[in-house]
C-alpha cells in the first residue's frame, strides 16, 4: 500500500500540465531552467504546480533571455555573457561567476507549437544586443557596431557606398545602430543610424517594433512616484543605506504600492533589493525576502501577484500574494510573466 501510494503521488508530479492548451493565469511564467547540462524553457504556472517544457536547447543558461511572437507560436531564446546581474555597489547577495572564455554567444529560433529548435548565426555587423519579433512575425535583431578612430576623424561610416555622418563631437563615443531582420535564413539590414554610447539601440525605429521580451521585462528602471506621507517617510528615513546613492520612491501598479530605494541613472531610476510594502500607511517588510541595497532588481505585477528578480538575469525570483511568498527558484532564470 505504501508503494502504491508512492507511486500515485509520483504520477502526479510527472503527469502532463497545461493539458488541452489550459489558459494562461496572473502567476504563469516563463523561465529557463538548467537541466543534465543544458536549457529547458518551462512555461510554468507555480500556484497549481504546473509546469510545461517548451524546449531543450543545447547550451547552459547562464546569460539566456527569451522573446516570443505575438501570436505566441514562435520564441527566441539567446546566450550572451553580457546578461549577468551586477549589483549596484560592493558584493551582490548572489554572486554569480563571469562567464568562460570558453562560452559562446548564441541564439536559437524555436517552434512553440512542436518544441522545435534552430540555432541561428549572429547579425553579420556589430554586436546584438536586443531581439523580438514584430507584429507581423518578423525575427528582428538590433546590433550595435563600434566605430574606429579614424571613422570618428572623419565623422562618417561607409555603408551600401554611402556614408552615414556621425557627431563626434558629443562627449560619448559615437556607435552605428543596426536593425536586421532574418528573412529567407539570413539577417538583411533594414536599418542603421548613428548613435552613442547611452542612447544605444534606441537610435533605431525598428526598436519601437519589438514585441514581448525579457530584457524589457526585467529592467531595473521603474515610473516612480515621490512620497509625500511624513508618516511613512520617517520609518523609511530609518532604514537609508549609506551606499548606494539614492531616494526613497513610491512604485505603484494596480492594488501594489511598493517604497523602494532608489539610485539614479541618467534621467531614470533603477530600483535596489531594499523595498517596502506601503500598506494604509503602514510599512511593511516581504517575509523570506533576500535581496539587499546593493542589488538591481526588476518589478513585475500582474492582478495579486508581484514578481521580484535580480535585473537583467532574471535569476534568484520571488512571487508574493499579498503578504504571502507563494513561489521561488535558486536555479531558473528569465524569469517573467507569461504574456496574456
Amino acid at each position: 500500500m505504501k508503494t502504491l501510494s508512492f507511486a500515485l503521488f509520483a504520477s502526479v508530479l510527472l503527469a502532463p500540465v497545461f493539458p488541452g492548451g489550459a489558459a494562461e493565469t496572473d502567476a504563469t511564467l516563463s523561465l529557463l531552467e538548467p537541466v543534465e547540462g543544458q536549457c529547458e524553457w518551462v512555461k510554468v504556472e507555480p500556484v497549481a504546480s504546473k509546469r510545461q517544457v517548451l524546449a531543450r536547447l543545447a547550451a547552459g543558461c547562464q546569460g539566456g533571455s527569451t522573446a516570443l511572437s505575438r501570436d505566441g507560436k514562435r520564441g527566441a531564446v539567446r546566450f550572451w555573457r553580457g546578461a549577468v546581474s551586477m549589483p549596484v555597489v560592493g558584493k551582490p547577495t548572489f554572486p554569480e561567476p563571469f562567464p568562460s572564455s570558453a562560452f559562446r554567444d548564441r541564439l536559437f529560433l524555436v517552434d512553440l507549437t512542436t518544441s522545435g529548435v534552430e540555432e541561428l548565426p549572429l547579425p553579420p555587423e556589430g554586436e546584438l544586443i536586443e531581439y523580438g519579433f514584430d507584429s507581423g512575425g518578423r525575427l528582428l535583431g538590433l546590433a550595435l557596431q563600434s566605430v574606429t578612430a579614424e571613422q570618428a576623424r572623419f565623422f562618417g561610416v561607409t555603408l551600401d557606398k554611402a556614408m552615414l555622418p556621425l557627431d563626434a563631437r558629443e562627449s560619448r563615443p559615437p556607435m552605428v545602430a543596426h536593425a536586421f531582420a532574418f528573412l529567407g535564413g539570413k539577417w538583411l539590414r533594414m536599418e542603421s543610424k548613428a548613435s552613442q554610447d547611452g542612447l544605444g539601440t534606441a537610435a533605431l525605429e525598428h526598436r519601437k517594433q519589438l514585441g514581448e521580451r525579457s530584457i524589457r521585462a526585467l529592467d531595473p528602471r521603474f515610473e516612480a512616484l515621490e512620497i509625500e506621507d511624513d508618516a511613512v517617510l520617517d520609518p523609511l528615513y530609518e532604514l537609508s543605506p549609506e551606499q548606494p546613492e539614492g531616494q526613497w520612491s513610491e512604485f505603484r501598479s494596480g492594488a501594489h504600492r511598493l517604497a523602494i530605494w532608489s539610485t539614479p541613472f541618467g534621467n531614470d531610476l533603477l530600483s535596489t533589493g531594499l523595498i517596502r510594502w506601503l500598506d494604509k500607511g503602514k510599512v511593511v517588510a516581504l517575509p523570506a525576502y533576500p535581496y539587499r541595497p546593493n542589488d538591481m532588481i526588476s518589478l513585475q505585477v500582474r492582478g495579486p501577484y508581484l514578481l521580484v528578480s535580480l535585473a537583467d538575469s532574471g535569476a534568484h525570483p520571488r512571487m508574493y500574494r499579498g503578504r504571502k511568498r507563494v513561489w521561488s527558484s535558486e536555479t531558473a532564470r528569465a524569469v517573467t510573466l507569461w504574456p496574456k
